[in-house]
Parts: C-alpha cells; sequence; structure tokens
C-alpha cells in the first residue's frame, strides 16, 4: 500500500527556476514526513493526474493534498476536475493541507476568497506574500471545538503552522467545523459520512519542537482503519 500525496501546486511554479527549487524541497519533506507518519510509502503526483481511475489502479491507502502559493483564480479547473471527482466520491480517506482544505470546501459547495485587508496599525506578519492582506504565519494555536479524531492526544489548543491569507468562508454541506481561530473560523473540517478532512494549517511542517503536526498526521493515518 502507498500513500498518494497530491501536489497541487500551478504549474508556474515548476517553470520558474527560483521557485521550483524551494517547491521541490517542501514536496520532499512533505513526502518524507508523510511516509514516516503513514508507515508506507508515499507517492507523489502531480493534480492533473489525478481521476476516479487512477485512484482505483494505484489503490492508495489514503490521499493528502498539498496546499500551493498561487491564489485560485489562476487555476484552469478543467484541469482540476478529475481531483474534484475523487474528492467528491472519496474512494479513500481524504486529508485536504492548506489549498487541498479549501479544495475540498469547494468541491462540495462551500465558498472561498482571500481575508480582509489589514486593519489600521495591523502588523503583517510576513509582507512578502499577500502583501497588506491579514494572513496566519508561523505556529499559532487552534481553538477545538469537536472530539474530531484528528485531535487524539494532543493538548488544548494545540498549535500548528500557519502560511495563508485565503481560507473558506463557510463550511460545507455534510461537513462539520471541528477548530477555528480568529482570524480564520474554518480551520478544520470534517465529513459526516466518510473519513474526508481539511486543514488550513501545514501539520507535515512540524518540528521536535512544535510536533503537533505530527500527531495530527497519525490520528488521520489511524482513522484509515475506523
Amino acid at each position: 500500500m502507498t500513500v498518494l500525496y497530491v501536489d497541487v501546486e500551478h504549474e508556474s511554479v515548476l517553470h520558474d527556476p527560483e521557485r521550483a527549487a524551494g517547491h521541490a524541497s517542501r514536496l520532499e519533506v512533505a513526502r518524507n514526513r508523510l511516509a514516516i507518519e503513514a508507515g508506507e510509502p508515499c507517492t507523489v503526483v502531480r493534480f492533473d493526474e489525478v481521476s476516479e481511475d487512477s485512484v482505483s489502479e494505484l489503490e492508495p491507502s489514503a490521499v493528502v493534498l498539498s496546499g500551493t502559493t498561487v491564489e485560485w483564480q489562476e487555476y484552469d479547473f478543467g484541469s482540476l476536475q478529475g481531483l474534484i471527482d475523487v474528492i467528491r466520491s472519496a474512494p479513500v480517506p481524504i486529508l485536504g493541507i492548506c489549498a487541498g482544505h479549501q479544495l475540498i470546501g469547494h468541491a462540495h459547495g462551500a465558498s472561498w476568497g482571500p481575508l480582509d485587508l489589514l486593519r489600521e496599525g495591523e502588523r503583517d506578519p510576513d509582507p512578502r506574500f499577500g502583501a497588506g492582506m491579514r494572513k496566519e504565519r508561523g505556529f499559532l494555536p487552534v481553538e477545538i471545538n469537536s472530539d474530531c479524531i484528528l485531535f487524539r492526544g494532543l493538548g488544548k489548543p494545540p498549535r500548528f503552522f500557519q502560511t495563508h491569507y485565503w481560507h473558506l468562508r463557510d463550511a460545507p454541506a455534510g461537513f462539520v467545523v471541528c477548530a477555528g481561530s480568529a482570524v480564520s473560523p474554518i480551520q478544520v473540517i470534517e465529513r459526516l459520512d466518510k473519513p474526508v478532512f481539511g486543514v488550513q494549517f501545514h501539520p507535515e511542517r512540524s518540528d521536535d519542537g512544535q510536533p503537533d503536526g505530527y500527531t495530527l498526521l497519525r490520528n488521520f493515518f489511524a482513522a484509515r482503519i475506523r
């Protein structure tokens, strides 16, 4: 068995030497971490190569959707349709990370978009991206409001690595909101009828000093055998 890690990054990043190098490094770190926490190999595929047929052929134990550094309006949504079909049918457990979380919401009818502009006097935690926008950046606490399986063994509030200025504006039908923050109230969603989860943060970008994301990943992979 293998975990299927879907690289959702926009193709423009792959053709930019400077950005491509950073992306490749993050992708490899994530692949290795997912393999460690799942206890099995992790295979990376591009988002436009994913379809219900390809997932059926590969027979992964779970599908994990990556984040992206490019805003959604830059995408050709026709190239995402196969992945959206898989998200909706959910033949295996699915975890969406950051933009992957947003894509799960979008696939089920939720609205999405950027956070508000910074308020007067409000500090920009990282003006290198989304300059002038409200955002979450760094290891930040998330308020849990459910007994979601992802949070087993975690203290309250857990801390996860955040780097985003887009978010889901409402929860999709058939999902519950399991956690939130003051800036982004829909931090974690869980589908009611299948093991499908979205997290606005990056659990794969944890470390020994901030290990809550690793625990969350182990909990997700444990959900495969519920």
